[in-house]
């Protein structure tokens, strides 16, 4: 699920980010454009598309944006150390017979700067996206993904929207909580919620998260 407040927290990470590689750039006198090549850049990108290629269009497991951006982060970071040990292998090669081999190989090592910071403002866990049931056979409980919820409440009739607020309501978000973290309205919120309890049979909010677990 997209969330606004998400978006916030990438946005803020992204500008520490940059704030922090700018700081390093002056403390030790590089040059903030040698940080940068558009070729290597666009090849990492390229790169990270294909590692995400095999996972493409999958339809066994919806997944959370949470989850989604951590995968290809993940993605991301493998591109950059395969292109870079590339790179450095390439420069290796060609400046065998030159005192110029450490700062060409310095240089080769800036994708993997990109996938640092990618993964530094993506992989990290965003949301509660584990909610807990108990198993009545064994006594002790157990977690249940966001997406596998989301599973759930897809098979008992619920649209995309309704079965990304059935899983924030089993959160315990209050409909404010819900329309902040999915940019909607706090009315369109109660309007989703009414069409649940009538798919569902139901009046109250425990009954959503009962329905989820039985």
């Amino acid at each position: 699920m997209e969330r606004c407040a998400t978006m916030v927290k990438v946005i803020k990470k992204c500008a520490a980010v940059a704030c922090y590689v700018f700081l390093l750039s002056f403390f030790f006198e590089v040059r903030i454009e040698r940080l940068f090549d558009g070729k290597q850049f666009l090849i990492w990108v390229l790169g990270t598309g294909l590692m995400c290629l095999p996972s493409f269009g999958e339809k066994g497991e919806a997944e959370t944006w949470g989850q989604r951006m951590r995968r290809i982060s993940q993605c991301g970071l493998f591109a950059s150390f395969l292109e870079s040990f590339l790179l450095c292998l390439t420069a290796m090669e060609r400046m065998r017979d030159t005192g110029e081999v450490l700062p060409e190989l310095a240089l080769c090592l800036r994708p993997v700067l990109y996938g640092i910071c990618v993964w530094t403002i993506f992989a990290e866990q965003t949301g509660r996206e584990k909610l807990k049931e108990v198993d009545g056979e064994k006594g002790g409980i157990r977690e249940i993904s966001a997406s596998e919820s989301y599973i759930r409440f897809e098979q008992m009739g619920l649209t995309k929207r309704e079965c990304e607020i059935a899983i924030l309501i089993c959160q315990g978000m209050s409909n404010g909580e819900i329309a902040e973290n999915l940019c909607i309205s706090e009315a369109t919120v109660k309007k989703h919620i009414s069409n649940i309890f009538e798919k569902f049979n139901c009046s109250r909010r425990e009954q959503i998260r009962m329905r989820l677990f039985s």
